[in-house]
């Protein structure tokens, strides 16, 4: 039997499953690390501490399997998005990565949207930048740390950090290179007009691949400290979203994902290089040449319950945070929740939003609260998919995934609010299993990715339909949310003190 691993690096946890070429799972390991913020709107990881968590992970999953690493003929890896490490000639990282949510660079990202629209690049980048971009982010470093820019050689994505750990090769694919902003989405290559007009080096970039190419093998050193067997072949693999989409089964276009993980996601994968000229959504290449996948991206989803769950609340578990909200109605009896922690991309694009409670009184207790996050969080998304919609993407039936396809408070609530049908597959970690699959159809386990796909996916024919009583609640609420934002915007600005 041929055994594939798919490990996923995500803001939270590392993750590790073991599968056959079938999709029967044999184990999956996580382990968790903290989000640094050394200062306001910063956010940072080691690599390193991801690198330790994933070797343990791994050394934990060949233990708990009983399966022989032997019998692994092949791994993937998937990876949170858009984040920046900077190796150093050695291969060290010389500073802690800057991730997706840092909130820092707003300065550099007005330069370079200013640049992009003074060289009419938008047609090849296909996005804006935004906070937390890579990009964005090695210019704050050029401006604010000299010497640390002076020392960097290469650039990678957190999940490419992993991959150059397990065989020596530092390099990048296209998915997750797309979300640095440095890329020429459109014809899958660097883009060098931008790069050189940053006054970055072209030679800090390293070379790319395609998520099904093969990057390596697992090196000694990495074999030591995982546990796998040296010349285990590795294969490039993707960002989160793309190995997510794999891992449900949506390798072509038709269907619409809803994720909700530490942020959030409504994507859609197209055949044609389609952008938003408004620039609130972000388009970046899907798994195969000639495909992109066109999404509105929300900063605060299961961020925001899991603040409110630590921080506020400070319980433990979130299944009994989520029962909580079951015994409140539709509309949280007049509660509303922003829930814009660190700001707000779709549709906003907005670093300055923060979140607020509205219409509480003394009758709401912390059911409520929690209903309103968890509804909140779902209205932000629904901005995100009518945005999809305004592109002139069909949206018939919506495929959850992340953390929002695991509880029915989740699956209903987007149900209701999107007043669409929603589904789920039987995957319980969907960018693991993709990265799986990727890796599968890499070393020729799997004829193609359908093959692939058809073999270790499948739905569970579970279905979520709107609830007819809910939908007028909903709809007056969402349109409160919007003016609740609409009203504040200005007093955002003023009340970080960033206008």
């Amino acid at each position: 039997m041929t055994f594939l691993l798919g490990i996923d690096l995500g803001t939270s946890s590392v993750k590790a499953l073991l599968m056959d070429v079938t999709g029967k799972t044999y184990g999956i390991c996580h382990e968790q690390y903290p989000i640094e913020v050394p200062q306001e709107e910063w956010a940072e990881q080691p690599p390193d501490r991801w690198w330790s968590a994933t070797t343990r992970v791994i050394r934990k999953l060949l233990s708990e399997s009983g399966v022989e690493a032997e019998r692994i003929r092949g791994v993937g890896l998937s990876g949170q998005m858009h984040g920046l490490v900077v190796l150093n000639r050695s291969g060290e990282p010389i500073r802690p990565a800057i991730i997706w949510s840092d909130q820092r660079a707003k300065k550099q990202v007005r330069s370079i949207n200013d640049l992009l629209h003074e060289q009419q690049l938008a047609p090849q980048t296909m996005n804006r930048a935004s906070a937390g971009f890579a990009v964005a982010s090695l210019l704050w470093v050029k401006e604010n740390e000299p010497e640390v820019f002076a020392a960097i050689d290469k650039v990678l994505l957190p999940k490419d950090y992993i991959r150059y750990k397990l065989t020596g090769r530092i390099a990048c694919e296209a998915t997750d290179a797309s979300s640095t902003l440095a890329f020429n989405t459109r014809e899958r290559q660097w883009c060098h007009p931008l790069i050189e007009a940053l006054g970055l080096p072209p030679s800090i970039f390293p070379e790319c691949f395609e998520p099904m190419d093969i990057a390596g093998e697992i090196q000694e050193s990495a074999a030591l400290e995982t546990g796998l067997r040296r010349g285990t072949p590795v294969v490039f693999g993707g960002s989160d979203q793309t190995m997510q989409a794999v891992g449900n089964g949506v390798i072509e276009p038709g269907w619409v994902i809803s994720n909700i993980g530490t942020g959030g996601q409504v994507s859609s994968m197209t055949a044609e290089p389609l952008y938003d000229l408004q620039w609130r959504l972000n388009t970046f290449c899907h798994v195969f040449k000639g495909s992109w996948v066109i999404q509105g991206s929300n900063l605060n989803s299961g961020l925001a319950l899991k603040w409110l769950k630590e921080n506020v609340l400070q319980t433990s578990d979130f299944n009994s945070l989520l029962e909580l909200a079951t015994r409140v109605r539709a509309g949280s009896e007049g509660v509303l929740f922003l829930p814009y922690l660190i700001g707000e991309r779709t549709p906003h694009m907005d670093p300055n939003a923060r979140a607020c409670f509205f219409g509480m009184t003394l009758k709401h207790r912390k059911e409520h609260i929690v209903k309103a996050v968890v509804e909140g969080v779902v209205y932000a998304l629904r901005s995100s998919l009518e945005t999809i919609e305004e592109q002139g993407i069909k949206v018939d039936r919506i495929l959850a995934s992340g953390g929002g396809s695991k509880h029915e408070v989740w699956l209903q609530a987007q149900a209701d609010i999107f007043g669409k049908p929603v589904y789920t597959t039987r995957i319980e970690e969907e960018a693991c299993v993709g990265a799986a699959i990727i890796a599968g159809t890499g070393i020729g386990a799997y004829r193609s990715l359908a093959e692939g796909c058809r073999q270790a996916v499948s739905m569970t024919g579970r279905q979520f339909e709107p609830d007819p009583a809910a939908q007028p609640i909903y709809e007056h609420y969402y349109g409160l949310f919007q003016e609740v934002y609409a009203r504040n915007k200005e007093l955002f600005t003023v009340w970080t003190g960033k206008g």
